[in-house]
């Protein structure tokens, strides 16, 4: 029986035998229109990003040692780039091939167009080393179909971000500069004053981390985060990993009702007037959120979220939560939750979204005498501090402190640890668990409402203070 092996159609290992895409002659045109007029130089490395764009390893020779030159402000000629080279280094360029680039310039004017195609060609024999690597893994099953989806989705960003042309000029990037001042293109709202009016938004392209201790509301405050998102007409695609879609839902029906208790939906304890309620809210979120809302509960890895994410391209996502990530071959688990971080960071940048990651804090806050989170409580990974744009913790102090809470069943706080664009400081919310409702219209206990003097008013309050003197009198 023929192997599995033998049957490969697309690029076998006997083919790595062919030479690789290259052209020398674009390559020492390169060299020789530099040495021919050396300010060239700044409008070529653009598209040489590193010496293994070369093919020849004589031309990535000379690369490095002109830019070498370059970086130290002396003249790139043939002669001083022929003293920076080693001994062993001058035996793969010598002399006489310097002084020949000179002559294998058609005209110094297409540089650019020289560099271009060393560029291209350096793209194709990366497209060729990538598309084998991933046929192979393929063939030999050596990976899950996510993960070389992803693979092949990374190369060819990485690929398309080496040409120059997907750069913007200074132009352009100051005319969308303006455009985003001007529309607010670049932030999305938490949709609630207190958060907006401290750190201004969220900016796409940067992740805002939302974390608290077990039983605190982080889940539900996200919920709350979802419906105001969706009421702005956003895209969200929200990734459960500890709740199911089904079990999100019902916190979402309840919250958008404003009528449901989230304790008789759980229990399907309902009665006529609420199971009517029930109705009338589902069809509400179906004619108002279908094609903004999509939530996904199968998300085990990390390359799961990335093709949800390319699939659906959402405006924000909101991931439940970070630490139930499997991420294999990983030793610790900071090492798992730093990569975590990064590559979500890579994908906010990538798709110009904002990933709004739900984290757990550590247990030693609990041994704390004061119990309120801090930017050490984060769970495992110091990471997470220095990537994310915001940092939100959840704290509800009647968990701790049940009856002898000073803020009560009603209140609980947002601390803004950390704002890049704003304040830090403690956010007073109300709370509604039943009705899974967070609300910023209370006041934080630091707080003061100041009534000025009025003569007309203490006038009135005068006069009331005397009817009720005379009526008590009266009764008497």
């Amino acid at each position: 029986m023929r192997s599995l092996a033998k049957d490969k159609k697309l690029i076998s290992k006997s083919s790595q035998l062919r030479t690789l895409p290259h052209s020398l002659e674009a390559e020492e045109a390169v060299f020789g229109s530099i040495f021919n007029k050396p300010e060239i130089y700044n409008e070529v490395k653009e598209y040489i990003p590193n010496k293994n764009v070369f093919y020849s390893e004589s031309s990535q020779i000379i690369w490095e040692k002109i830019t070498e030159v370059v970086s130290n402000k002396k003249t790139v000629d043939i002669v001083t780039i022929s003293s920076h080279l080693t001994e062993d280094q001058k035996r793969k360029v010598t002399g006489y091939y310097l002084t020949g680039l000179l002559d294998a310039t058609p005209s110094p004017s297409n540089a650019k167009s020289y560099a271009k195609v060393v560029l291209d060609k350096y793209l194709q024999r990366k497209l060729i080393e990538t598309t084998y690597q991933i046929q192979d893994s393929a063939y030999d099953n050596l990976e899950e179909f996510e993960t070389i989806l992803k693979r092949v989705k990374r190369t060819t960003d990485e690929l398309t971000a080496l040409s120059p042309s997907t750069e913007l000029s200074l132009d352009k990037i100051v005319e969308s500069t303006l455009e985003s001042i001007e529309t607010s293109g670049n932030y999305v709202k938490f949709g609630y004053d207190k958060l907006d009016n401290l750190a201004g938004g969220m900016t796409k392209g940067e992740i805002t981390v939302i974390a608290g201790r077990p039983g605190h509301g982080k889940t539900t405050f996200s919920v709350n985060l979802v419906r105001n998102f969706l009421d702005q007409g956003l895209r969200v695609l929200m990734i459960n990993r500890e709740m199911t879609n089904i079990e999100m839902m019902k916190k979402l029906l309840v919250l958008v009702s404003g009528k449901l208790s989230y304790a008789t939906v759980r229990r399907n304890d309902m009665d006529e007037a609420s199971y009517n309620e029930l109705i009338k809210t589902q069809h509400k979120i179906i004619d108002n959120y279908n094609g903004l809302l999509t939530m996904v509960d199968t998300a085990r890895d990390l390359n799961a979220s990335t093709a949800a994410i390319a699939k659906y391209k959402p405006d924000v996502v909101i991931d439940d939560y970070i630490q139930l990530i499997k991420m294999d071959g990983y030793d610790q688990r900071r090492f798992e939750l730093e990569t975590v971080m990064n590559e979500y960071k890579w994908l906010a940048k990538t798709y110009q979204i904002v990933p709004v990651l739900i984290s757990q804090l550590n247990r030693d806050i609990e041994k704390r005498i004061d119990p309120i989170p801090k930017m050490s409580d984060l769970a495992e990974s110091g990471s997470i501090e220095q990537v994310a744009e915001n940092v939100l913790f959840v704290y509800y102090d009647y968990k701790v402190n049940y009856e002898n809470s000073e803020l009560g069943r009603e209140k609980t706080q947002i601390v803004a640890a950390k704002v890049r664009y704003g304040e830090n400081r403690k956010l007073m919310f109300g709370f509604n668990g039943d009705k899974v409702s967070f609300y910023d219209n209370v006041l934080d206990k630091d707080e003061v409402i100041v009534i000025q003097k009025d003569e007309e008013l203490e006038d009135i309050f005068k006069r009331v203070k005397q009817i009720g003197i005379s009526e008590i009198k009266g009764g008497n």
